[in-house]
């Protein structure tokens, strides 16, 4: 071989060695790093519990021990919509109408599509 040829493959294997190396070093920061990360999201998370449940404590000791049951909600769908829903919509038409003066007439449920449906409708002919 002649001397250029060696030397081009010194500088070749160099250049290998110096890429693996590198790759190497940067796969060794990234393990590190997501070991650190996760270890901070589990500290926090496990705080996070712990904060929750001496809420959870407090609140269960301040209350009485004899609380009567709440309300049942209505189970058996008879066609109407429960107050609340009505109430929800009402809330919802003051939010959008503001100051205006205004009044819920009727609601009635809407048969014709799924909410899939509707979605795919509006995403899809919403102007570009």
């Amino acid at each position: 071989m002649s001397k250029e040829m060696s030397d081009a493959l010194i500088l070749l294997l160099g250049g290998f060695i110096v890429v693996f190396a590198v790759l190497i070093l940067l796969i060794l920061i990234v393990t590190i790093y997501s070991k650190i990360v996760s270890s901070a999201q589990k500290a926090a998370t496990e705080k996070k519990t712990e904060k929750q449940a001496a809420a959870k404590a407090e609140v269960q000791q301040d209350e009485p021990k004899a609380a009567a049951p709440a309300a049942e909600v209505q189970t058996e769908d008879d066609g109407e919509i429960p107050g609340e829903i009505i109430a929800v919509i009402a809330a919802a038409v003051d939010a959008v109408y503001g100051a205006k003066p205004h009044r819920v007439k009727s609601v009635k449920r809407s048969h014709s599509r799924s909410a899939w449906g509707r979605a795919g409708i509006a995403d899809n002919t919403r102007p570009f």
